[in-house]
């Protein structure tokens, strides 16, 4: 019986030893010069990204200030209730990923008057704006 453990077991490392050197081997034997090939050279000068004050379309650069009503922690950030001076209500995601300088980053309290600039969009009835930049 002991016997059989043994071999079973140096079997098992025979097997995962073969199975791991096939793989390196075959990473090894691939050509460098294969994924030169393979970009693309269709590009253009209008191929870049944009900028995060631009919004994408259908989307719009808003800027908002207001008093804050509520705040709902996230896991990368939160969002802030921002009743606006004019009584409209907004719901600002505000997190380090979404910021065009992450150093903007900071925690607000409720009632505390703040000014966001962001992308503006929809949910349902809620107005929401993607933060990019907090004062």
């Amino acid at each position: 019986m002991k016997k059989n453990i043994i071999q079973l077991g140096l079997a098992v490392v025979l097997l995962t030893a073969v199975a791991c050197s096939e793989k390196k081997e075959t990473v090894m034997t691939q050509d460098p010069t294969a994924a030169v090939d393979a970009i693309d050279t269709t590009a253009t000068a209008t191929d870049t990204a944009s900028s995060p004050a631009e919004a994408p379309a259908g989307e719009e650069v808003i800027t908002v200030k207001g008093q804050v009503t509520a705040i709902n922690r996230g896991k990368d950030g939160y969002s802030a209730t921002i009743k606006a001076a004019d009584g409209a209500m907004y719901i600002a995601t505000i997190s380090i990923p979404n910021m065009a300088d992450p150093k903007q980053y900071r925690a607000v309290t409720i009632g505390e008057t703040i000014t966001v600039t962001g992308e503006a969009f929809t949910a349902g009835t809620d107005k929401m704006i993607k933060v990019t930049s907090l004062q």
